[in-house]
């Protein structure tokens, strides 16, 4: 005779608790609150087998957006998908990082990504949370033990020194808050730089350097169609009128050792208000046997000898022009900077000569044996000589190196920490403030790639519970701005630079933002 069938095989499709809730009611009544618990609990835990997966971002500029679209179209790629939400925390009420606030507003063209960023936060189980700083509104640790990752791209937010005397009078700045003030950064919107005089120097030779020393030297007029903070340009118009004449670019190596690219370079000699000049003879200079091998494998570096060459070629008309000058100089060193008639600005900056010593490759400025110095009078100094890490709590970062241990982006912890989900790094946070926005891409793809990885691996599936930071959130008080409330910044942006022939006009009161996000 056949066997009678077992309740699950009767009921093939009844969920764990309905069935150990039907197998209880032919038990004893003592017996049934025990085993509806745990039938409860076996529910539950398949369930949260089987949940989708949280991941946080910290940040939301470029290394951020792509650590998120290659999360997003890796997991969807694969055979078994896996379920993805992204949560991006923003400090700011405004995302995009870098992209809003250090491309220089005379080159509309590069901020097109954010239209690809876009397309990002519109993909289904994204969220933003602008207005929270991971740190203070809620402690990294807490983003750890409830989501099953955390990536932090928060960038570099610090900067490099030049340590040399004088470099705390008034009139020298860091390019961070430079750059940030005429791009209408809201620390850094009630800046008020010290006037320059006649002349202005930057030291540093990458594009950042030359995106400052273009816009000290072009015409108002040519950059109020831009995003640029109208009370900076105000600024910067009065310089000019004062008699802003010359703007030095200091570097320590050779043209062939400079960060900047062709494009930047070339850019410079394009504006009929703008004369650029190069010294010939520390053009020669810098042509020494390992720097012209150096050139030799470089194709972008043969490139720029021309448009140098025809810089070189204008140097005689530095005492005659009418136009203002961007002089670009080379194997020179800052070792000073030196006060005012007052005492208490700046002055002017002396810098040694320096040639190059070493293998192609390998050379590094040394102080040349002829001992020649100049001091270069100046108003005003802007340091752009890099961006430095800046630590967040529960982020290790090497003191020395001043770089954040990682695998393939997944961040090195000491044995036995309490690590309740796996940390990971992008952007320069990962391979310290180096590259283009493109070189993003990459970094990102990595790092996506490594973090799904380990969330394939997880046996126990997602235990993740958002729900308990947004709780907290608004325990504090704090009040997230979503993407949609970012359009709404964005669209009175666009209104009021329409209203005055401009692309934008970026608002830099936060509280300003909040109410119209939350309109």
């Amino acid at each position: 005779r056949a066997r009678p069938k077992t309740l699950a095989q009767s009921r093939p499709n009844q969920g764990a608790a309905t069935l150990v809730g039907m197998a209880c009611a032919r038990l004893a009544p003592q017996l049934r609150p025990c085993l509806l618990s745990s039938g409860r609990r076996l529910a539950s835990l398949r369930c949260s087998q089987h949940r989708d997966y949280h991941v946080a971002i910290v940040g939301s500029g470029p290394a951020a957006f792509y650590t998120a679209k290659y999360l997003f179209k890796n997991a969807g790629a694969e055979a078994k998908q896996v379920p993805m939400h992204v949560d991006m925390f923003e400090r700011l009420p405004v995302p995009f990082g870098l992209v809003r606030f250090g491309v220089a507003p005379d080159h509309p063209e590069v901020k097109n990504v954010i239209n690809d960023f876009g397309d990002v936060a519109r993909t289904p189980g994204f969220r933003f949370f602008g207005n929270v700083e991971i740190g203070a509104s809620v402690p990294l640790s807490l983003l750890r033990k409830q989501y099953d990752a955390v990536v932090v791209a928060i960038g570099a937010q610090g900067e490099r020194t030049l340590g040399i005397p004088g470099e705390e009078l008034a009139g020298v700045y860091g390019a961070p808050e430079f750059v940030k003030w005429y791009n209408s950064h809201p620390d850094h919107a009630a800046l008020e730089p010290r006037g320059p005089g006649e002349a202005a120097a930057v030291i540093g030779q990458g594009n950042v350097a030359l995106d400052i020393a273009r816009i000290l030297a072009r015409s108002p007029k040519e950059l109020h169609g831009t995003d640029i903070c109208p009370r900076a340009l105000a600024r910067i118009s009065e310089w000019q009128q004062q008699g802003l004449r010359t703007i030095h670019v200091i570097g320590r190596r050779g043209f062939v050792q400079a960060a900047f690219t062709n494009k930047e370079l070339r850019e410079l000699d394009t504006y009929d208000e703008v004369l650029t000049i190069v010294d010939p003879r520390e053009l020669a200079l810098c042509r020494n046997p390992a720097s012209e091998a150096e050139l030799e494998k470089s194709r972008m570096k043969k490139r720029s000898v021309d448009i140098l060459e025809k810089m070189a070629s204008n140097f005689a008309q530095r005492e005659t022009t009418s136009k203002r000058i961007v002089w670009l100089r080379f194997l020179g060193s800052p070792s000073a900077i030196l006060p005012d008639s007052q005492g208490t600005g700046v002055g002017a900056v002396r810098i040694e000569r320096t040639e190059l010593r070493g293998e192609p490759g390998r050379q590094t400025a040394a102080k040349a044996s002829s001992g020649e110095s100049e001091e270069i009078p100046c108003g005003l100094i802007v340091r752009s000589v890099g961006f430095d890490l800046t630590p967040l709590e529960g982020l290790p970062l090497d003191p020395k190196s001043r770089r954040v241990p990682h695998v393939n982006g997944r961040v090195s912890e000491a044995e036995g920490e309490d690590q309740h989900s796996s940390l990971y790094v992008a952007g320069w946070v990962k391979r310290g403030p180096t590259g283009i926005i493109a070189t993003n891409l990459a970094d990102a793809q990595e790092t996506a790639a490594r973090a799904l990885v380990d969330l394939k691996q997880k046996e126990s599936g997602s235990h993740a519970d958002p729900a308990v930071v947004e709780a907290e959130l608004a325990s504090a008080g704090v009040r997230p701005v979503s993407f949609e409330g970012w359009r709404k910044i964005e669209a009175e942006e666009l209104r009021r630079g329409a209203a005055q022939g401009k692309a934008a006009e970026k608002l830099t009161d936060v509280a300003e933002m909040l109410r119209i996000a939350a309109s």
